[in-house]
């Protein structure tokens, strides 16, 4: 799809006309982070944010949240974006605190790394949003808490996630695919006198020496970010030689989504429908009470290996990924089990450490 400037500049009043909106409207007293309007449509306390692959940055040209009583909340854009996929971003606090849920996503932007401009118009679950933001979730502590963040990511080969995120806490609301566009670099960049190809040179020279690494030995990798959202029933174990008690546990996975949560939490408990977890980070007690912690950096191709071989049998339905501290509370052992099949996880980055 091509999209040309009379287009382009229509989109663009469009979202400033919905940000001059926001912005004068009136503040709701606020008293948790839901409210009512008079015409009794809920809004919730949030904010727009963006996100993109850490080696194969982006630009936002232009993007908004939208809700269906056309309110435009927009998106940070600007900038070279290459903070994480589904991490926190940047925001722009303007309009009032409360705001409705949107139910489309509408957003222009460039790959610099493909030198490629993409656009994405997108239906978004509104009930869903909605469901989530009035449910919260539970932190490390036990506490209700509640999502405070829409989050954009943005992806080589037009790849899309949005995410629902609060302190600790990311859940994946929905996964789309772009389409190429052009945008002139007059209404891109309307203060640089460079051509397109000369703009994005300038900006990948700036690229750090582990990115140009990255990009030089795997290129780049189209799907990669589709391919991640791909789940297996399991969930997490935790072992100890000596009655060693699990205190609080966090998992960040591939697909953008984390949790950080107390030991009693039901996430722990129950075999859950997710990617390969690309990092762990806990804390537990040995039986004296002293308190010790652990972070696991998981090597991609040996975890995501791991799954697909034990779920690679048809009569596998869920499995557990053993985590086994030994008695001195020095060494842990990972392991991916199932009924029928045990595989050891050797190249996981692992650092123990005593704490309070």
């Amino acid at each position: 799809m091509n999209l040309d400037r009379n287009k382009l500049t229509t989109f663009k009043r469009i979202s400033l006309i919905g940000l001059v909106f926001i912005a004068f409207c009136c503040k709701p007293n606020k008293k948790d982070n839901i409210q009512t309007t008079s015409s009794t449509m809920k809004t919730f306390e949030w904010l727009p944010t963006e996100s993109a692959p850490k080696h194969y940055p982006i630009g936002i040209y232009q993007g908004s949240f939208i809700a269906e009583n056309d309110d435009y909340i927009m998106i940070p854009s600007g900038g070279v974006v290459s903070n994480g996929w589904g991490n926190f971003g940047s925001t722009w606090v303007t309009g009032p605190d409360f705001k409705p849920v949107p139910n489309k996503l509408k957003i222009i932007w460039i790959s610099y790394t493909e030198n490629q401009f993409y656009f994405g118009d997108f239906n978004l679950p509104k009930d869903k949003i909605t469901e989530l933001f009035e449910q919260g979730y539970i932190d490390e502590q036990g506490k209700p808490q509640t999502y405070d963040n829409l989050t954009v990511g943005l992806a080589p080969g037009g790849a899309v996630s949005v995410w629902i995120m609060g302190a600790g806490a990311s859940v994946e609301i929905g996964h789309y695919q772009a389409i190429k566009t052009e945008v002139a670099m007059g209404d891109f960049s309307p203060h640089s006198s460079m051509s397109r190809d000369e703009y994005v040179q300038d900006v990948k020279n700036y690229f750090s020496d582990e990115t140009k690494k990255v990009i030089a030995q795997e290129g780049i990798p189209i799907g990669k970010w589709t391919d991640y959202r791909q789940s297996f029933l399991w969930k997490p174990t935790f072992k100890h030689k000596d009655d060693g008690v699990l205190v609080d546990f966090s998992s960040e996975f591939y697909n953008g989504e984390t949790y950080l949560v107390r030991v009693d939490n039901p996430i722990l408990k129950e075999f859950k429908h997710y990617p390969p977890s690309k990092s762990f980070w806990f804390h537990w007690k040995d039986k004296n009470n002293n308190g010790y912690g652990a972070k696991i950096k998981f090597e991609e191709k040996e975890i995501w290996n791991a799954f697909k071989t034990v779920y690679d049998n048809p009569e596998t339905t869920q499995a557990e990924l053993v985590l086994e501290i030994d008695k001195y509370n020095s060494s842990l052992k990972i392991s991916l089990e199932s009924t029928y099949d045990t595989i050891l996880i050797e190249k996981a980055v692992i650092k123990m450490f005593i704490s309070n």
